[in-house]
């Protein structure tokens, strides 16, 4: 596996093989983050046992809809140019998550989406977008967002941001490219 990308994914150790073949089983191939995560076993395990792959995961708690869950992680790694997991979960899950195509790409270029966006969800993508401007949210956002989601469903989008806020800048000083056969970053429109 590590052919395809020798500068950047490393052999395999055996250890690492047994895990990604559990959390991704043959004939499938593991994302080229995991393969360069599988250098050393024990991140790889505490990767994949953890906050967000793990049975108890961020992404395994059912209170945000997947539509939601995905907008916070596709805006999450398109500001912080993560081109690779941003590709990764528009190919796994952005098919099934109940995204449009025109609010997919907005997460990339910003432009406003074909598909309005709900109160709902400029909610979700201004506490995305605050968490990877590292800034504190203003009282004009607090009272929009507040009017939309709980407190409780803020904290999980403020998880969640935080996670792949890690997995992006994982992903960015790795230099792991696009996945193979993953879709990549729309192209902004012509000004």
């Amino acid at each position: 596996m590590s052919t395809e990308y020798p500068h950047r994914i490393p052999e395999t150790p055996q250890a690492s093989v047994e895990l990604l073949e559990r959390v991704v089983p043959p004939p499938n191939r593991p994302p080229l983050l995991y393969l360069a995560m599988a250098a050393n076993p024990e991140v790889l395990r505490a990767y994949v046992q953890g906050p967000i792959l793990g049975l108890h995961g961020l992404l395994h708690t059912g209170q945000l809809a997947p539509a939601e869950r995905e907008l916070c992680i596709l805006r999450v790694t398109a500001r912080s140019g993560a081109e690779h997991e941003w590709g990764v979960h528009v190919a796994y899950f952005g098919k099934t998550s109940g995204l449009p195509p025109a609010q997919v790409a907005a997460t990339v270029t910003g432009e406003d989406a074909a598909e309005p966006w709900t109160p709902r969800q400029r909610a979700i993508v201004a506490v995305a977008d605050a968490m990877v401007d590292m800034r504190e949210l203003t009282d004009a956002e607090l009272a929009e967002i507040d009017g939309v989601l709980t407190v409780a469903t803020r904290t999980e989008i403020v998880a969640i941001s935080a996670q792949y806020l890690g997995i992006s800048a994982t992903c960015r000083a790795l230099g792991i490219p696009p996945e193979p056969g993953a879709p990549r970053f729309p192209e902004p429109p012509a000004s």
